[in-house]
């Protein structure tokens, strides 16, 4: 009975934690979706050349965080979105 329920407690946690994981996108209030790839790649390139100049000071951490950083400072954050989104936005 024990393991029954250690694995239904298991379940719930794996769908809470799936369905929350879902629900966040990039937003910047002036560009378009495909514009954060460009924006990313941007950051990463630039994160990665400052990283080969010191390599011994930076982790991968490091990288993750000032690529964030960087594209909070192109304008770009997650906004929360509904999980169940039905309305289709039309094509650009």
């Amino acid at each position: 009975m024990k393991n029954r329920i250690v694995w239904l407690l298991f379940l719930a946690l794996a769908i809470s934690m799936v369905s929350t994981s879902c629900t966040h996108k990039p937003y910047h209030p002036t560009k378009s979706e495909r514009e954060w790839t460009t924006d990313h790649e941007a950051c990463e390139v630039w994160v990665r050349e400052g990283i080969r100049a010191e390599p011994d000071t930076y982790d991968n951490f490091d990288e993750m965080r000032l690529i964030r950083q960087c594209m909070k400072n192109k304008g770009w954050h997650w906004e929360r979105t509904s999980l169940f989104n039905f309305k289709k936005e039309p094509a650009e």
